[in-house]
């Protein structure tokens, strides 16, 4: 019996930690639960793990409403001590670590099925036609086949969003053929990527948030002298909306 199944009586108390991306992706594992066991997860969020860039409290306002209406929410509380029958946060002791993409590692690590599917739901207006957004953090320099896979997207689209902040809309190689759309939250940012037509982004949480959409999307990924890239690798065996490119 899966070891999740094992724990799992009445609804089911889930901690979830940061980066932000990370708790994203954790969230998959409330889904699974709900969908192959039939239980509800009381979600608590930490940051005794890793730290959120907009601090406990802000991140925790900032994601209650898209969380509580998530068909698989019991609730979703900060957390302060109470018991925990699922732990996401230990996926990060897994041995597929840093080998395999993310619903591998959660699989190890909890041994529940794999969906092919995402984990989120957003309401949101009808998807906008014939346009493709953009969200690339400025972590690494744009290598040139990187400009060259994004400029072969572009041309395919009339209506071409950069999605984030003016800093990484400047250090945007191609800004120039965007317009610019600054989110200021957590609900913007996933009613942009669910309404448009593909997305395109870099490794962070913008990226795991089309994800757990499971909207059509490219990754541009770290090259491999970043070994995190490979979290994503594989990911397209499990969703058919999914391609990805090294940016090297």
């Amino acid at each position: 019996m899966p070891k999740v199944a094992q724990k799992v009586m009445g609804k089911v108390s889930v901690l979830v930690s940061g980066k932000l991306g990370d708790l994203i992706h954790s969230l998959y594992v409330c889904e699974v639960l709900y969908k192959h066991f039939g239980k509800k997860s009381i979600v608590y969020i930490t940051d005794s793990v890793e730290p959120f860039e907009n601090g406990l409290k802000g991140t925790y306002g900032e994601l209650r409403d898209s969380i509580v209406m998530q068909e698989w929410c019991k609730d979703f509380k900060i957390w302060m001590g109470e018991p925990i029958e699922v732990n996401t946060t230990l996926f990060r002791r897994s041995p597929l670590l840093y080998r395999t993409c993310w619903k591998e590692i959660f699989n190890e690590t909890f041994s529940t099925p794999i969906l092919t599917r995402g984990w989120l739901e957003y309401h949101s207006p009808k998807k906008l036609e014939n346009t493709l957004v953009i969200s690339r953090r400025y972590k690494t320099p744009m290598m040139q086949q990187t400009k060259a896979n994004y400029e072969l997207y572009m041309e395919q689209y009339e209506d071409i969003v950069f999605l984030g902040g003016e800093h990484d809309y400047n250090m945007f190689d191609l800004k120039e053929r965007c317009r610019l759309v600054t989110p200021y939250s957590i609900d913007d940012w996933l009613i942009n990527i669910k309404t448009s037509t593909l997305f395109m982004g870099n490794q962070s949480s913008p990226l795991a948030m089309a994800s757990a959409l499971d909207v059509p999307r490219v990754a541009e990924l770290f090259g491999r002298n970043i070994i995190d890239y490979i979290h994503y690798v594989g990911e397209e065996k499990y969703s058919k909306n999914m391609s990805w490119f090294l940016n090297e």
